[in-house]
């Protein structure tokens, strides 16, 4: 199996310990403990998990422990408070060369607007992007890895089927002092909006997409991504010319979805079986992980990556062509 890109250093958002199907999050110094299924193994620190001030049930919110006199902040279903939050809640992730500053949003879901585990790719994505390169941002969310893009000079159409995700991510953007960068919001389908733009014949110099399981057009569509992402990927094919002049990179946190089959999907943007044609450059893969204060990792997911053409930025992963 492919080794886990490096991350970058985090101090403001960080996993300090998983287990019993749970994991407790330090987050602007705000500890958050909610829902993890993968995380089996025992916790090697319970006693810190009682001063979590922030806990997802997935049931009725409960009653809150806070001083009287306090400000409630509104909070989704499913959300126990017991201490004050900050407002605004944000945290400090750095790349490369750029921090962003990223709003914690706890939704009923039990997300929370953060995807720790993405964090090596957004630093990938700011280092290999080419200055006013065209870039596809599909299923964006709340904006993180748009912002690696834009942050790099690129400019950026970002795609999500959620209203709620669009206005967190401009709000990300305006506070990562990335509110005038060349972004273009847009509120649909992934694949509705991908069959528009090859009507239109538009071209893309590279895409960056994180599928979820299944999930919601804004008009109800449903997409599920074992039977609707090869034909997303085929579209795609049609908006990138080969080779790429900008990164490709997708990544999902599906079972079932290994490193080996990103990279094979990918491979059909890239247009070829995990090479971009004539270039040398070879897709790299491998999971998606996180690591606890004392150093356990935990995997959330896997990715696929190609660097743009004309990248001279190593990928120091290897291929995932021997991964089980």
């Amino acid at each position: 199996m492919s080794r886990p890109a490096e991350p970058p250093h985090l101090d403001d958002a960080v996993l300090i310990d998983f287990g019993r199907g749970r994991r407790l999050e330090r987050l602007a110094g705000v500890l958050v403990d909610r829902p993890l299924p993968q995380a089996r193994l025992p916790r090697r620190l319970p006693g810190l998990w009682a001063e979590a001030s922030l806990s997802y049930t997935g049931g009725p919110e409960g009653e809150s422990r806070i001083s009287a006199g306090e400000p409630v902040p509104p909070l989704p279903r499913g959300w126990r408070q017991f201490g004050p939050l900050p407002d605004p809640w944000r945290v400090a992730i750095p790349l490369h060369a750029t921090t962003l500053h990223l709003e914690v949003r706890p939704a009923a879901s039990g997300q929370t607007g953060l995807f720790l585990e993405q964090a090596p790719q957004w630093s990938w994505l700011e280092r290999v992007t080419p200055r006013g390169a065209r870039i596809l941002s599909l299923f964006a969310h709340s904006g993180a890895a748009t912002l690696a893009l834009a942050a790099a000079g690129a400019e950026v159409v970002h795609v999500d089927a959620s209203r709620q995700a669009i206005g967190l991510a401009r709000r990300n953007a305006e506070a990562s002092s990335l509110g005038s960068a060349p972004i273009r919001f847009v509120c649909e389908d992934a694949r509705v909006f991908v069959q528009r733009e090859l009507r239109r014949g538009s071209r893309y110099d590279g895409v960056v997409l994180d599928p979820p399981s299944w999930g919601h057009g804004p008009k109800g569509q449903a997409f599920a991504i074992d039977r609707d992402l090869p034909r997303l990927l085929d579209d795609l094919a049609g908006l990138v010319p080969a080779p790429a002049a900008g990164p490709l990179l997708l990544s999902c946190h599906s079972a079932g979805w290994t490193a080996r089959r990103l990279t094979e999907a990918l491979a059909i943007v890239a247009g070829g079986r995990g090479r971009a044609g004539g270039t040398g450059q070879e897709i790299t893969a491998g999971p998606l992980t996180c690591s606890d204060a004392s150093g356990r990792s935990l995997e959330f997911g896997a990715h696929a990556r190609l660097p743009p053409r004309c990248s001279d930025t190593p990928d120091t992963e290897r291929r995932a062509d021997g991964e089980a």
